[in-house]
Protein backbone atom coordinates (compact mmCIF):
# COMPACT_ATOMS: atom_id res chain seq x y z
CA UNK A 1 0.00 0.00 0.00
CA UNK A 2 3.04 2.33 0.76
CA UNK A 3 4.48 1.33 -2.58
CA UNK A 4 1.32 2.61 -4.46
CA UNK A 5 0.81 5.56 -2.77
CA UNK A 6 4.57 6.40 -3.14
CA UNK A 7 4.28 5.48 -6.95
CA UNK A 8 1.23 7.73 -7.03
CA UNK A 9 2.99 10.58 -5.87
CA UNK A 10 5.96 10.49 -7.76
CA UNK A 11 3.79 10.09 -11.13
CA UNK A 12 1.62 13.23 -9.62
CA UNK A 13 4.87 15.29 -9.38
CA UNK A 14 5.94 14.08 -13.08
CA UNK A 15 2.41 15.10 -14.08
CA UNK A 16 2.90 18.37 -12.50
CA UNK A 17 6.31 19.08 -14.07
CA UNK A 18 5.29 18.53 -17.31
CA UNK A 19 1.96 20.48 -17.10
CA UNK A 20 4.09 23.55 -15.61
CA UNK A 21 3.85 27.23 -16.78
CA UNK A 22 7.08 28.10 -15.63
CA UNK A 23 8.85 25.23 -17.73
CA UNK A 24 6.79 26.15 -20.29
CA UNK A 25 8.35 30.03 -19.69
CA UNK A 26 11.62 28.45 -19.25
CA UNK A 27 11.57 26.37 -22.66
CA UNK A 28 10.27 29.33 -24.84
CA UNK A 29 13.12 31.65 -23.33
CA UNK A 30 15.83 29.05 -24.13
CA UNK A 31 14.37 28.61 -27.72
CA UNK A 32 14.73 32.51 -28.03
CA UNK A 33 17.94 32.56 -26.72
CA UNK A 34 19.18 29.56 -29.13
CA UNK A 35 17.29 31.90 -31.86
CA UNK A 36 19.65 35.08 -31.30
CA UNK A 37 22.83 32.53 -31.49
CA UNK A 38 21.17 31.09 -35.06
CA UNK A 39 20.77 34.55 -36.44
CA UNK A 40 24.30 35.81 -35.02
CA UNK A 41 26.27 32.89 -36.40
CA UNK A 42 26.18 31.67 -39.70
CA UNK A 43 24.19 28.81 -40.48
CA UNK A 44 24.75 25.81 -42.77
CA UNK A 45 28.58 26.77 -43.27
CA UNK A 46 30.53 23.52 -43.63
CA UNK A 47 33.25 22.92 -40.11
CA UNK A 48 36.43 23.63 -42.33
CA UNK A 49 34.98 27.30 -43.41
CA UNK A 50 34.43 27.52 -38.99
CA UNK A 51 37.72 26.46 -38.30
CA UNK A 52 39.45 29.19 -40.55
CA UNK A 53 36.82 31.79 -38.92
CA UNK A 54 36.58 30.97 -35.24
CA UNK A 55 39.81 28.71 -35.07
CA UNK A 56 40.60 24.54 -34.33
CA UNK A 57 39.39 25.25 -30.50
CA UNK A 58 36.21 27.09 -30.55
CA UNK A 59 34.94 25.46 -33.84
CA UNK A 60 35.42 22.20 -32.03
CA UNK A 61 33.13 23.72 -29.06
CA UNK A 62 30.92 24.40 -32.29
CA UNK A 63 31.04 21.48 -34.02
CA UNK A 64 29.91 19.39 -30.66
CA UNK A 65 26.79 21.81 -30.04
CA UNK A 66 26.07 21.87 -33.74
CA UNK A 67 26.24 25.53 -33.73
CA UNK A 68 26.80 25.94 -37.04
CA UNK A 69 23.41 23.69 -38.12
CA UNK A 70 21.39 24.78 -34.90
CA UNK A 71 18.15 23.92 -36.19
CA UNK A 72 18.73 20.43 -36.99
CA UNK A 73 20.49 19.53 -34.10
CA UNK A 74 19.86 16.95 -31.32
CA UNK A 75 20.00 19.70 -28.65
CA UNK A 76 17.40 21.93 -30.57
CA UNK A 77 14.92 19.00 -31.21
CA UNK A 78 15.07 17.64 -27.70
CA UNK A 79 14.11 21.55 -26.88
CA UNK A 80 11.36 21.12 -29.49
CA UNK A 81 10.38 17.68 -27.56
CA UNK A 82 10.29 18.94 -24.00
CA UNK A 83 8.17 21.73 -25.10
CA UNK A 84 5.86 19.65 -26.96
CA UNK A 85 5.48 17.30 -23.87
CA UNK A 86 4.65 20.13 -21.98
CA UNK A 87 1.76 21.10 -24.11
CA UNK A 88 0.50 18.07 -24.12
CA UNK A 89 0.43 17.37 -20.25
CA UNK A 90 -0.98 20.39 -19.92
CA UNK A 91 -4.03 19.80 -22.41
CA UNK A 92 -4.66 16.45 -20.92
CA UNK A 93 -4.62 18.03 -17.60
CA UNK A 94 -6.67 20.66 -17.93
CA UNK A 95 -9.07 19.24 -20.81
CA UNK A 96 -11.24 17.05 -18.64
CA UNK A 97 -12.50 20.44 -16.42
CA UNK A 98 -13.19 22.03 -19.20
CA UNK A 99 -15.25 19.35 -21.18
CA UNK A 100 -17.65 19.03 -17.97
CA UNK A 101 -18.36 22.93 -18.37
CA UNK A 102 -18.75 22.28 -21.88
CA UNK A 103 -21.46 19.11 -21.16
CA UNK A 104 -22.58 20.68 -18.04
CA UNK A 105 -26.82 21.43 -17.88
CA UNK A 106 -27.55 25.12 -17.42
CA UNK A 107 -27.55 26.29 -13.19
CA UNK A 108 -31.21 26.03 -12.34
CA UNK A 109 -32.84 29.18 -11.81
CA UNK A 110 -33.50 30.80 -8.21
CA UNK A 111 -32.78 33.99 -6.53
CA UNK A 112 -29.16 32.74 -5.54
CA UNK A 113 -28.61 32.03 -8.94
CA UNK A 114 -28.69 36.08 -10.17
CA UNK A 115 -26.87 36.80 -7.46
CA UNK A 116 -23.84 35.26 -8.33
CA UNK A 117 -24.02 36.16 -12.11
CA UNK A 118 -21.88 39.68 -13.31
CA UNK A 119 -25.03 41.06 -15.11
CA UNK A 120 -28.65 41.20 -13.23
CA UNK A 121 -31.28 43.45 -14.15
CA UNK A 122 -34.44 43.56 -12.44
CA UNK A 123 -37.40 44.80 -14.68
CA UNK A 124 -41.04 45.41 -14.39
CA UNK A 125 -42.92 44.41 -17.03
CA UNK A 126 -46.58 45.91 -18.39
CA UNK A 127 -47.87 42.32 -20.31
CA UNK A 128 -48.98 39.55 -19.04
CA UNK A 129 -47.01 36.13 -19.17
CA UNK A 130 -47.97 34.66 -22.20
CA UNK A 131 -46.98 37.67 -23.66
CA UNK A 132 -43.49 38.08 -21.97
CA UNK A 133 -43.00 34.49 -22.88
CA UNK A 134 -42.87 35.36 -26.83
CA UNK A 135 -41.10 38.90 -26.12
CA UNK A 136 -38.08 37.08 -24.29
CA UNK A 137 -38.03 34.07 -27.29
CA UNK A 138 -38.07 36.97 -30.21
CA UNK A 139 -35.64 38.77 -28.22
CA UNK A 140 -33.40 36.01 -27.53
CA UNK A 141 -33.43 34.35 -30.92
CA UNK A 142 -32.00 36.85 -32.73
CA UNK A 143 -28.71 37.09 -30.50
CA UNK A 144 -28.40 33.31 -29.19
CA UNK A 145 -28.44 30.38 -31.12
CA UNK A 146 -30.11 28.25 -28.45
CA UNK A 147 -32.89 29.21 -26.09
CA UNK A 148 -34.71 26.74 -24.00
CA UNK A 149 -37.23 26.98 -21.92
CA UNK A 150 -35.88 26.08 -17.56
CA UNK A 151 -38.08 24.50 -15.23
CA UNK A 152 -38.66 27.39 -12.47
CA UNK A 153 -40.43 27.19 -8.77
CA UNK A 154 -42.70 29.95 -10.41
CA UNK A 155 -43.53 31.66 -13.37
CA UNK A 156 -41.28 31.36 -17.00
CA UNK A 157 -37.83 30.28 -16.95
CA UNK A 158 -35.32 30.45 -20.16
CA UNK A 159 -32.01 29.68 -20.81
CA UNK A 160 -29.90 31.22 -23.88
CA UNK A 161 -26.53 30.43 -25.03
CA UNK A 162 -24.06 30.45 -27.75
CA UNK A 163 -20.52 29.72 -27.96
CA UNK A 164 -20.17 26.76 -25.79
CA UNK A 165 -17.55 24.97 -27.79
CA UNK A 166 -14.96 28.64 -28.13
CA UNK A 167 -13.49 26.75 -24.52
CA UNK A 168 -12.06 24.58 -26.83
CA UNK A 169 -10.17 27.35 -29.01
CA UNK A 170 -6.97 27.28 -26.69
CA UNK A 171 -6.51 23.37 -27.11
CA UNK A 172 -6.79 24.14 -30.92
CA UNK A 173 -4.07 26.51 -30.87
CA UNK A 174 -1.76 23.48 -28.45
CA UNK A 175 -2.34 21.37 -31.00
CA UNK A 176 -1.74 23.22 -34.18
CA UNK A 177 1.86 24.07 -32.38
CA UNK A 178 2.24 20.24 -32.24
CA UNK A 179 1.59 19.77 -35.77
CA UNK A 180 4.00 22.51 -36.63
CA UNK A 181 6.92 20.88 -33.98
CA UNK A 182 5.82 17.33 -35.94
CA UNK A 183 6.27 19.22 -39.07
CA UNK A 184 9.53 20.90 -38.44
CA UNK A 185 10.98 17.32 -36.85
CA UNK A 186 10.02 15.32 -39.69
CA UNK A 187 11.93 17.76 -41.90
CA UNK A 188 14.71 17.67 -39.85
CA UNK A 189 14.85 14.12 -39.83
CA UNK A 190 14.04 12.88 -43.09
CA UNK A 191 14.25 16.01 -45.16
CA UNK A 192 17.51 17.39 -47.20
CA UNK A 193 18.90 20.30 -48.68
CA UNK A 194 21.11 20.16 -51.62
CA UNK A 195 23.03 21.64 -54.95
CA UNK A 196 22.53 20.89 -58.09
CA UNK A 197 24.65 22.55 -61.14
CA UNK A 198 24.31 21.86 -64.92
CA UNK A 199 25.44 22.43 -68.43
CA UNK A 200 23.06 22.86 -70.95
CA UNK A 201 22.21 19.52 -72.84
CA UNK A 202 23.59 17.33 -69.30
CA UNK A 203 21.70 15.58 -67.19
CA UNK A 204 22.72 14.59 -63.59
CA UNK A 205 20.93 11.82 -60.91
CA UNK A 206 22.63 13.44 -58.16
CA UNK A 207 22.78 16.12 -55.81
CA UNK A 208 25.30 17.51 -53.42
CA UNK A 209 24.20 17.93 -49.71
CA UNK A 210 25.35 21.33 -48.38
CA UNK A 211 27.19 21.46 -44.95
CA UNK A 212 28.25 17.80 -45.64
CA UNK A 213 29.09 17.68 -49.46
CA UNK A 214 28.14 13.60 -49.64
CA UNK A 215 26.07 12.99 -53.13
CA UNK A 216 22.64 12.18 -52.96
CA UNK A 217 20.75 10.31 -55.62
CA UNK A 218 17.55 11.63 -56.65
CA UNK A 219 15.67 8.62 -58.03
CA UNK A 220 15.54 10.22 -61.25
CA UNK A 221 17.85 12.57 -63.96
CA UNK A 222 17.47 15.78 -64.29
CA UNK A 223 18.25 17.17 -67.88
CA UNK A 224 18.71 21.12 -68.45
CA UNK A 225 17.44 21.82 -72.25
CA UNK A 226 17.84 25.53 -72.48
CA UNK A 227 18.91 28.24 -70.21
CA UNK A 228 17.80 31.58 -70.69
CA UNK A 229 19.36 34.86 -69.18
CA UNK A 230 18.08 38.78 -69.96
CA UNK A 231 19.82 41.43 -68.71
CA UNK A 232 19.05 45.36 -67.75
CA UNK A 233 20.70 48.34 -69.55
CA UNK A 234 23.67 48.43 -66.62
CA UNK A 235 24.51 45.08 -67.56
CA UNK A 236 22.42 43.07 -64.28
CA UNK A 237 20.88 40.43 -64.97
CA UNK A 238 17.05 41.13 -65.09
CA UNK A 239 15.62 37.85 -65.40
CA UNK A 240 17.10 33.91 -65.68
CA UNK A 241 15.13 30.73 -66.33
CA UNK A 242 15.97 26.87 -66.42
CA UNK A 243 13.95 24.51 -69.23
CA UNK A 244 14.28 21.30 -67.64
CA UNK A 245 13.57 18.01 -68.51
CA UNK A 246 13.02 14.88 -65.71
CA UNK A 247 14.24 11.66 -67.12
CA UNK A 248 13.47 7.85 -65.50
CA UNK A 249 15.33 5.07 -66.91
CA UNK A 250 16.30 7.75 -69.72
CA UNK A 251 13.00 8.41 -70.64
CA UNK A 252 11.75 11.68 -70.56
CA UNK A 253 8.57 12.20 -68.10
CA UNK A 254 7.92 15.79 -67.62
CA UNK A 255 9.13 19.56 -68.76
CA UNK A 256 9.54 22.08 -66.45
CA UNK A 257 10.43 25.93 -66.45
CA UNK A 258 11.86 26.92 -63.39
CA UNK A 259 12.62 30.90 -62.79
CA UNK A 260 13.51 33.04 -59.52
CA UNK A 261 10.75 32.97 -57.15
CA UNK A 262 9.16 30.49 -59.00
CA UNK A 263 10.21 26.63 -58.48
CA UNK A 264 8.79 23.53 -59.65
CA UNK A 265 8.09 19.90 -57.61
CA UNK A 266 8.50 16.84 -58.63
CA UNK A 267 8.28 13.48 -56.29
CA UNK A 268 8.21 15.82 -53.25
CA UNK A 269 11.76 17.15 -54.21
CA UNK A 270 11.27 20.88 -55.13
CA UNK A 271 13.99 22.43 -57.55
CA UNK A 272 14.49 26.46 -56.88
CA UNK A 273 16.72 28.82 -59.68
CA UNK A 274 19.49 29.61 -57.01
CA UNK A 275 22.21 30.89 -59.29
CA UNK A 276 23.63 30.59 -62.91
CA UNK A 277 26.98 31.20 -64.70
CA UNK A 278 29.26 30.55 -68.21
CA UNK A 279 31.47 28.04 -68.53
CA UNK A 280 33.89 27.32 -71.32
CA UNK A 281 32.81 24.66 -73.25
CA UNK A 282 35.96 24.17 -75.48
CA UNK A 283 39.15 26.66 -75.52
CA UNK A 284 42.09 27.17 -78.45
CA UNK A 285 45.08 28.03 -76.93
CA UNK A 286 48.13 29.29 -78.86
CA UNK A 287 51.60 27.99 -76.59
CA UNK A 288 54.80 29.64 -77.45
CA UNK A 289 57.93 27.95 -76.51
CA UNK A 290 61.15 29.77 -77.52
CA UNK A 291 60.34 30.37 -81.10
CA UNK A 292 57.85 27.10 -81.66
CA UNK A 293 54.09 27.88 -81.51
CA UNK A 294 51.35 25.40 -80.86
CA UNK A 295 47.87 25.19 -81.52
CA UNK A 296 45.95 23.71 -78.64
CA UNK A 297 42.10 22.94 -77.67
CA UNK A 298 41.34 21.94 -74.16
CA UNK A 299 37.78 21.57 -72.78
CA UNK A 300 37.21 21.48 -69.03
CA UNK A 301 37.70 18.15 -67.05
CA UNK A 302 39.90 16.80 -69.95
CA UNK A 303 43.52 16.35 -70.35
CA UNK A 304 44.80 17.49 -73.55
CA UNK A 305 48.52 16.22 -74.85
CA UNK A 306 50.62 19.06 -76.49
CA UNK A 307 52.04 17.89 -79.35
CA UNK A 308 55.69 17.55 -80.37
CA UNK A 309 56.31 17.24 -75.91
CA UNK A 310 55.86 15.27 -73.50
CA UNK A 311 53.53 17.45 -71.66
CA UNK A 312 49.54 17.37 -71.21
CA UNK A 313 47.17 20.38 -69.94
CA UNK A 314 43.74 20.23 -67.64
CA UNK A 315 41.71 23.15 -67.66
CA UNK A 316 40.60 22.73 -63.68
CA UNK A 317 38.78 26.04 -63.20
CA UNK A 318 37.39 28.79 -65.00
CA UNK A 319 35.96 31.98 -63.64
CA UNK A 320 34.17 34.54 -65.59
CA UNK A 321 35.86 37.47 -63.39
CA UNK A 322 38.77 36.94 -61.75
CA UNK A 323 39.46 40.08 -59.67
CA UNK A 324 37.81 42.55 -61.93
CA UNK A 325 40.71 41.38 -64.97
CA UNK A 326 38.04 39.61 -67.05
CA UNK A 327 37.60 35.89 -67.56
CA UNK A 328 40.23 33.74 -66.27
CA UNK A 329 41.29 29.79 -66.73
CA UNK A 330 42.98 27.31 -64.19
CA UNK A 331 45.24 25.83 -66.06
CA UNK A 332 47.40 22.88 -64.77
CA UNK A 333 50.78 21.59 -67.00
CA UNK A 334 51.37 18.00 -66.67
CA UNK A 335 53.68 15.59 -67.35
CA UNK A 336 53.43 11.83 -67.22
CA UNK A 337 50.36 12.52 -65.43
CA UNK A 338 52.18 14.33 -62.67
CA UNK A 339 51.65 18.15 -62.05
CA UNK A 340 54.47 20.42 -63.37
CA UNK A 341 53.02 23.88 -63.25
CA UNK A 342 50.02 25.32 -62.57
CA UNK A 343 48.36 28.96 -62.89
CA UNK A 344 45.73 31.10 -63.63
CA UNK A 345 45.74 32.78 -67.27
CA UNK A 346 43.89 35.96 -68.00
CA UNK A 347 41.71 35.74 -71.54
CA UNK A 348 41.26 39.33 -72.09
CA UNK A 349 44.82 40.05 -70.95
CA UNK A 350 47.44 37.95 -73.34
CA UNK A 351 50.47 40.63 -72.68
CA UNK A 352 50.01 39.54 -68.67
CA UNK A 353 53.43 38.22 -67.71
CA UNK A 354 51.67 35.33 -65.48
CA UNK A 355 50.04 34.10 -68.49
CA UNK A 356 52.80 31.37 -68.51
CA UNK A 357 53.77 27.65 -67.53
CA UNK A 358 57.06 26.44 -67.36
CA UNK A 359 58.55 27.44 -70.21
CA UNK A 360 55.40 28.17 -72.15
CA UNK A 361 53.99 31.64 -72.73
CA UNK A 362 50.23 31.07 -72.97
CA UNK A 363 47.64 32.74 -74.74
CA UNK A 364 43.86 32.72 -75.71
CA UNK A 365 42.96 32.77 -79.21
CA UNK A 366 39.86 31.74 -79.01
CA UNK A 367 36.44 30.44 -75.87
CA UNK A 368 33.44 29.15 -76.89
CA UNK A 369 31.11 28.95 -73.54
CA UNK A 370 27.88 27.57 -72.26
CA UNK A 371 25.85 28.52 -69.44
CA UNK A 372 25.34 26.98 -65.98
CA UNK A 373 22.32 26.90 -64.06
CA UNK A 374 23.04 26.56 -60.76
CA UNK A 375 19.36 24.65 -58.42
CA UNK A 376 19.13 24.48 -55.06
CA UNK A 377 17.23 21.36 -54.53
CA UNK A 378 14.93 20.47 -51.20
CA UNK A 379 12.66 17.84 -49.73
CA UNK A 380 10.62 18.37 -46.66
CA UNK A 381 8.54 15.92 -45.81
CA UNK A 382 7.06 18.08 -42.52
CA UNK A 383 5.86 21.03 -44.92
CA UNK A 384 2.15 20.35 -45.53
CA UNK A 385 2.42 19.55 -41.36
CA UNK A 386 3.52 22.99 -41.02
CA UNK A 387 1.01 24.42 -43.75
CA UNK A 388 -1.60 22.56 -41.85
CA UNK A 389 -0.69 23.65 -38.35
CA UNK A 390 -0.07 26.90 -39.39
CA UNK A 391 -4.36 27.30 -40.46
CA UNK A 392 -5.44 25.58 -37.57
CA UNK A 393 -3.08 27.74 -35.39
CA UNK A 394 -4.86 30.99 -37.03
CA UNK A 395 -8.34 29.02 -36.53
CA UNK A 396 -7.83 28.65 -32.63
CA UNK A 397 -7.17 32.50 -32.21
CA UNK A 398 -9.94 33.19 -33.99
CA UNK A 399 -12.11 31.11 -31.89
CA UNK A 400 -10.23 31.65 -28.71
CA UNK A 401 -9.84 35.85 -28.80
CA UNK A 402 -12.83 36.44 -31.00
CA UNK A 403 -15.46 33.86 -29.55
CA UNK A 404 -16.52 33.26 -25.87
CA UNK A 405 -19.04 31.10 -23.89
CA UNK A 406 -21.81 33.49 -23.45
CA UNK A 407 -24.94 32.24 -20.94
CA UNK A 408 -28.21 34.37 -20.21
CA UNK A 409 -30.80 33.36 -17.51
CA UNK A 410 -34.58 35.28 -17.24
CA UNK A 411 -37.06 34.56 -15.22
CA UNK A 412 -40.58 36.19 -15.46
CA UNK A 413 -42.94 35.54 -12.33
CA UNK A 414 -45.97 37.21 -11.39
CA UNK A 415 -45.85 39.04 -7.83
CA UNK A 416 -48.60 40.83 -5.47
CA UNK A 417 -47.51 44.06 -4.17
CA UNK A 418 -48.43 45.59 -1.22
CA UNK A 419 -51.54 47.39 -2.24
CA UNK A 420 -52.97 43.38 -3.84
CA UNK A 421 -51.83 44.38 -7.31
CA UNK A 422 -50.31 42.05 -8.97
CA UNK A 423 -47.66 42.97 -11.09
CA UNK A 424 -45.08 40.61 -13.65
CA UNK A 425 -41.54 41.04 -12.83
CA UNK A 426 -38.26 39.65 -15.17
CA UNK A 427 -34.79 38.66 -13.75
CA UNK A 428 -32.11 38.93 -16.31
CA UNK A 429 -28.91 38.16 -15.64
CA UNK A 430 -25.61 36.60 -18.06
CA UNK A 431 -22.35 35.48 -17.98
CA UNK A 432 -19.36 34.88 -20.30
CA UNK A 433 -16.23 33.03 -19.74
CA UNK A 434 -13.75 35.75 -22.53
CA UNK A 435 -14.86 39.49 -22.84
CA UNK A 436 -17.45 40.09 -19.89
CA UNK A 437 -17.17 43.83 -20.79
CA UNK A 438 -17.68 43.46 -24.05
CA UNK A 439 -20.65 40.57 -23.07
CA UNK A 440 -22.43 42.96 -20.26
CA UNK A 441 -22.34 46.27 -22.51
CA UNK A 442 -24.55 43.99 -25.52
CA UNK A 443 -27.00 42.81 -22.72
CA UNK A 444 -27.26 46.29 -21.58
CA UNK A 445 -28.25 47.65 -24.87
CA UNK A 446 -30.27 44.48 -25.42
CA UNK A 447 -32.55 45.53 -22.41
CA UNK A 448 -32.80 49.03 -22.77
CA UNK A 449 -34.05 48.26 -26.41
CA UNK A 450 -36.56 45.73 -23.86
CA UNK A 451 -37.73 48.32 -22.34
CA UNK A 452 -38.23 51.08 -24.72
CA UNK A 453 -40.17 48.88 -26.43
Amino acid sequence: MANTQASNGIFSQVIDFFASVKLAIVILIALAATSVIGTVLPQGEPLEMVVRRYGPATARLIGFFQLQDMYHSWWFQWLLLLLSANLIVCSLKRFSSTWKVIQAPPRSVNDGLFETLPFRKKMRLSTDLDASRERVSALLGKKFKTVKTLEAPSGLAFYAEKGRYSRLGVYLVHFSILVIFAGAIAGSLWGFKGFMDLKEGEAKDKITIKNSGEHRPLGFAVRCDRFLVSFYENGMPKEYRSDLSILQGGREIQKASIRVNDPFTYQGITFYQSTWDRVPSTVNLSLTQGEQVRKVTVAQGQITEISGTPYSLSLERFVNNLSDFGPALGLVLLKDRQEVDHSWILADHPGFHGNRLADFRIKVEEMKTRYVTGMQVNQDPGIWFIWVGSCLMLLGFIVAFYFSHQQVWVWIREKTDSKGKTRVELDFGGTAHKNRAGFILNLERLVNRWGSD
